[in-house]
């Protein structure tokens, strides 16, 4: 009787020691320093700048603009509004990067202000009229001049650029061509953007761009 009693309590004993072990647990986490590093055979990397290096070759093709408020001149005629754009816009390029340039590119944008979706009219190379084109080729342009300067004691050369662009409209009475000039001389805000770029041997050099305000007077 008591060899029963023993191996009962044996068993009663491993049974309780079995049921309280409890495996430790690792709460702590771990992290790495730095998980937004590209891992690669054990080493981390950061990835290579792809960002386009601007050449010397580039770099002198890059046309510079000097500009001032733009003049657009408002008048009546009957039913006719004229709107005269005077443009009037200096761009510099460093004498070295002039001499190796075959042509210096000027291109006006008007779609951000009033004159957009007015015709006008220009005078081209020849001394003819044209009707909604002007040509961005100042080769092709007679109201420039060129001269040489310095610019921060570095040798220049500056196109000035001097046409006008006459816009105009009819309308269906001589009140409301003058509403509309009206309009016009009320407006404080437009700007007009200009761009430029240079050719030279085959290639079509980075453009640059500047913008500059429209002042409209009667």
């Amino acid at each position: 009787m008591k060899l029963y009693i023993i191996i009962a309590l044996v068993f009663l004993l491993a049974a309780c020691s079995k049921n309280s072990d409890v495996s430790p647990q690792n709460s702590k986490k771990t992290t790495t320093a730095d998980s937004t590093k590209i891992i690669t055979g054990g080493t981390s990397t950061t990835p290579p700048d792809t960002t386009p290096k601007l050449t010397h070759d580039d770099s002198i093709h890059m046309a510079g603009f000097i500009i001032k408020p733009q003049a657009v001149k408002l008048s009546v005629a009957g039913t006719k509004l004229t709107m005269v754009f005077n443009e009037n816009v200096n761009l510099v390029l460093t004498s070295e990067g002039y001499q190796k340039t075959s042509a210096v590119h000027l291109l006006e944008d008007f779609s951000h202000t009033m004159l957009a979706g007015f015709d006008y009219t220009t005078v081209a190379e020849a001394g003819n009229t044209t009707f909604d084109w002007v040509d961005d080729n100042l080769n092709n342009v007679i109201e420039k001049t060129i001269t040489d300067t310095v610019i921060n004691n570095q040798k220049m050369v500056k196109i000035n650029v001097h046409r006008p662009f006459t816009f105009s409209k009819n309308y269906s009475s001589a009140q409301d061509a003058v509403s509309e000039q009206a309009l016009f001389a009320a407006k404080t805000t437009d700007t007009i953007r200009f761009s430029s770029y240079c050719y030279y041997e085959q290639k079509n050099y980075r453009p640059t761009s500047s913008s500059a305000s429209l002042v409209y007077s009667k």
